[in-house]
């Protein structure tokens, strides 16, 4: 029997360079196609991963911001209304001798108008207790317009807006307590009540009152600072663990793939 050996030293080479070449076209060939149809689907897939990167790096930064400027707003009106409470329980009402002057006056229509004068004392009282109130104000709407942040920031809320148990002291003093919790100062009555019963403002408003209901309420909100805003992936959900699986080391890997693929393509 004739071997291969044979064949080729019995000048038979031309059949068997014909198969061999006709077997290695064929095999590039099938090479070829397969790989340009990963090639296009990896073009595909790696666009689709580009994709799907880039939107999650714009939520995540988006997160950040919303997380960012909400702790920033927090830190601000606790801060704001600490320093305020602190003054209202430092506070020493002295406001002098005649500290509410009322003088009647003429305005440009000839219509009679009264003028209020305070003492500086007075003044310096009712700009504390201003102070507060609109610290304390701002706290309020800033819990309440992030409420829906998480349920921690909505029972904060409801705590700091819960001024009605003592609405009756404050309005007698000339503070009047909304539905919402927010209070407004009737400067008139205000001034009145320091001027005659400065020991009660202070007791109402002061260590024993609103300051230091606020001061308690600011130790409980920084007590929990860092448990207020979720996590990414509590308030993005499932999707975001989805997105970064597709865009982690499988958007590499394909990449290389590919970068292998064109490689091999150009030795040819």
């Amino acid at each position: 029997m004739a071997t291969i050996t044979n064949m080729v030293g019995s000048g038979n080479t031309s059949l068997f360079n014909n198969y061999s070449t006709q077997s290695r076209k064929s095999s590039l060939n099938s090479l070829w196609s397969n790989y340009g149809n990963f090639s296009a689907n990896a073009a595909t897939a790696l666009a689709g991963l580009s994709e799907i990167k880039s939107n999650v790096s714009s939520v995540m930064s988006s997160y950040n911001t919303a997380k960012d400027t909400f702790y920033t707003e927090f830190d601000d009106n606790m801060s704001a209304l600490g320093k305020a409470a602190e003054n209202m329980k430092n506070l020493t009402i002295d406001v002098g001798e005649n500290p509410i002057t009322k003088t009647e006056e003429v305005d440009e229509d000839g219509n009679k108008i009264t003028k209020t004068t305070y003492s500086k004392g007075m003044q310096s009282a009712l700009d504390t207790v201003q102070d507060l109130v609109n610290s304390y104000n701002d706290t309020i709407s800033f819990l309440k317009d992030n409420s829906e942040v998480s349920a921690r920031v909505g029972r904060m809320a409801s705590n700091f807006g819960d001024t009605t148990y003592r609405s009756a002291n404050y309005e007698s003093i000339g503070i009047t307590v909304g539905s919402d919790g927010k209070l407004t100062i009737d400067e008139d009555t205000l001034a009145e009540s320091i001027a005659n019963n400065p020991d009660k403002v202070s007791s109402i408003l002061g260590k024993g009152g609103l300051a230091g209901k606020a001061t308690q309420h600011i130790d409980t909100a920084n007590s929990q600072r860092d448990q207020l805003f979720p996590a990414a992936k509590s308030m993005l959900g499932n999707e975001l663990s989805a997105a970064a699986l597709y865009t982690g080391k499988s958007f590499i890997n394909m990449t290389s793939i590919s970068n292998i693929g064109n490689l091999v393509n150009m030795m040819f």
